[in-house]
């Protein structure tokens, strides 16, 4: 079974995308609510992919995604920010906004899947 982190701060959001990562057969590691939590478990924990919230309680997910980029794991942000707001070099990651619909997110978590599929095949 995959797992993905889970950072956002919202406790509604972070439900709401609890159940359809657990609906879709995926193991949720959180959901994560501050900065601190999530940059410990993105470094320290066994994870194969995360989904991002921009900004959090303590700051934004800027290292949380650096930590995530160094270790090789995927991720994709749920956000209320542009594009243009991203660091530079996450400008290319997936990006789902917020207000967002449920087939969207899961379209960018079949995305990601898919490629650690054809990745350890």
């Amino acid at each position: 079974m995959l797992s993905f982190l889970l950072v956002e701060d919202d406790v509604f959001v972070a439900a709401r995308i609890d159940d359809l990562l657990v609906d879709e057969g995926l193991a949720v590691i959180g959901p994560v609510g501050t900065l601190d939590k999530a940059k410990l478990l993105a470094r320290d924990e066994t994870l194969d992919a995360a989904v991002l919230d921009v900004n959090i309680v303590g700051g934004r997910t800027d290292d949380v995604a650096d930590i995530l980029t160094h270790r090789h794991i995927p991720f994709l942000f749920v956000t209320s920010c542009e594009r243009n707001e991203l660091p530079m070099k996450h400008r290319e990651a997936t990006l789902v906004h917020k207000p967002f619909k449920d087939a969207d997110l899961m379209r960018a978590v079949r995305r990601i899947r898919l490629e650690l599929r054809e990745a350890f095949a």
